[in-house]
């Protein structure tokens, strides 16, 4: 017996509540089973009970048997005074309040329905990374799709506080929000690091200043990012470290340094040299309408401006001075996805809930309606089952509820896992 599957059953009333007494023999009346405290304290706050008539309001907590009461040294802590009903799974030693005032006490053995404490024990023990795999196919499309709905709204949610973060920073500069999250995302996952910092010490607004010259563009992100200090020299290296001492000068910069870029096992299409390049190249094709594009634009313009083709030497070059054969040097269509997904959109939606526009939080979902469903690792243990695949809206709701739910067994806070324990029933094997 595990404490969160009795939070869960009292906070649903999922026992017989409307003929209860308190191990005592007093009449027990459930009006209100409190607010879910996640806090430190009473397990619930607020509740509203009624013992032999007498109306209390007060905290609930908790407990799988009545001892843990001293075990978790409860009875030293001010907070359990406010304490107006124990509730346990099994009464084994009765509890008092400053030694005198003893704490009515509720026991649920034999008010929970067995199918459901079965249910969960057989959800809690099943050795899968999807715990109710077995129960999906009885699973109605309506609950799988509601808690998708409920998945992919919290990803969006996780991302609002550090947004407010740095636009808080920034004091309210929305291109320099946007200029931040953007350059994370050209760095993705192996050197999201680097080009955080490198935005970071090179604001919007030097190279805002900027923006009809893409050689002095160019110039700032490769001579902020460290790396004309340590490349060998041509031609092209040449001009960008002469605008570079310039500007470094005028804006008294200081370059991150070459040590914050990674290029182990990396394809060389992810090399960092040719994902500065890119930025650089968005950055100047998009110009002074970095709001516009992000924030406002449908995804066929946002794949366009994204996906631009950086300067000639990056078409025959992955790194400095050492030329290659030609080959394609723009995004390709799945990191440009990957870019729109967890970044465009996401910042698309933090606008919205900023403004409080409500379709808008609508609209930025819908972008993701319009990618492709993501195939990775997590994505495929879905495979198979009823799950809807249809796009990235779908794969991200598919990653928070995995990543949020599933490997970590909340299963009893999921509306699958909710049904399942309630009322549902596995097929036979």
């Amino acid at each position: 017996m595990k404490e969160d599957f009795l939070h869960y059953v009292w906070q649903h009333r999922h026992f017989d509540f409307l003929k209860v007494k308190t191990t005592e023999g007093q009449q027990l009346d459930i009006i209100f089973p409190g607010y879910h405290n996640y806090d430190a304290g009473p397990d619930f706050l607020q509740a509203v009970i009624a013992v032999d008539g007498v109306r209390w309001v007060g905290s609930v907590e908790i407990h799988c048997r009545s001892s843990d009461w001293r075990r978790h040294h409860h009875q030293f802590d001010e907070k359990y005074k406010s304490v107006i009903l124990h509730v346990v799974y099994e009464h084994d030693m009765d509890i008092r309040l400053n030694d005198c005032e003893l704490v009515p006490t509720l026991e649920l053995r034999g008010l929970i329905a067995s199918g459901m404490l079965r249910r969960y024990e057989s959800l809690m023990g099943f050795h899968d990374e999807l715990p109710c795999r077995s129960y999906l196919p009885n699973m109605g499309m309506p609950i799988l799709q509601n808690q998708m709905s409920v998945a992919v709204m919290e990803r969006m949610l996780h991302r609002q506080n550090s947004f407010r973060g740095i636009l808080d920073s920034v004091h309210k500069d929305w291109n320099e929000l946007i200029y931040r999250v953007l350059a994370v995302g050209f760095g993705c996952r192996k050197n999201a690091n680097g080009f955080e910092l490198l935005a970071q010490s090179l604001p919007y607004r030097v190279v805002r200043g900027h923006l009809s010259s893409k050689l002095q563009v160019y110039a700032l992100i490769f001579g902020q990012a460290g790396l004309l200090d340590a490349a060998a020299e041509d031609d092209y290296v040449a001009m960008l470290r002469y605008e570079f001492d310039y500007l470094r000068y005028k804006y008294q910069l200081s370059p991150i340094g070459n040590y914050q870029w990674n290029w182990l096992r990396l394809r060389p299409q992810n090399f960092p040299t040719l994902r500065l390049a890119q930025f650089a190249q968005t950055l100047f094709e998009v110009g002074e309408d970095l709001q516009g594009v992000v924030l406002r634009s449908e995804v066929r313009r946002i794949r366009r401006c994204l996906s631009v083709n950086p300067d000639e030497y990056w078409q025959s070059h992955y790194q400095f001075c050492k030329p290659t054969a030609r080959h394609p040097a723009a995004m390709g269509k799945r990191s440009l996805d990957t870019l729109i997904i967890n970044s465009v959109a996401p910042l698309r939606f933090f606008n919205a809930r900023f403004s409080g526009d409500d379709s808008g939080q609508e609209l930025a979902l819908s972008l993701l309606e319009e990618i492709g469903f993501e195939n990775n690792s997590v994505t495929r243990l879905f495979e198979g089952t009823v799950f809807p695949q249809n796009s990235a809206c779908d794969s991200q709701a598919l990653l928070e509820l995995y990543g949020s739910y599933c490997s970590r067994k909340r299963c009893l806070t999921c509306s699958v896992g909710d049904k399942i324990v309630r009322d549902l029933r596995a097929p036979p094997c």
